[in-house]
């Protein structure tokens, strides 16, 4: 399934603490039609909610509002991360990120 037909959900943290998983996956936070960010973590949740407190405040400054996720078994979600960076070429995960916006 396509990342743009998943659910997409309020990036906020009454969202996140009701419809993220405490499970290991694949997520995504988003603009509408814009990619912000896609990462992995054992804690889909937890990984979200910390980017609510501002610990990634180079993926904040874009101000995503929506986030997704599809849940991955430690062993695959590096490569699941990697094949959707590839695919969808979001802002945040170029190697060369600027901390101003493009």
């Amino acid at each position: 399934m396509e990342w743009d037909e998943l659910n997409h959900f309020s990036l906020t943290r009454s969202s996140v603490l009701q419809n993220a998983p405490e499970e290991s996956g694949v997520y995504g936070l988003a603009l509408p039609g814009k990619w912000v960010y896609i990462g992995h973590s054992f804690n889909i949740r937890k990984a979200l909610l910390d980017y609510l407190s501002g610990q990634k405040p180079y993926v904040l400054q874009w101000q995503p509002r929506e986030f997704t996720f599809e849940l991955q078994p430690y062993k695959s979600r590096l490569a699941r991360q990697k094949e959707l960076v590839g695919k969808y070429q979001p802002v945040c995960n170029r190697k060369t990120h600027s901390l101003t916006r493009l």
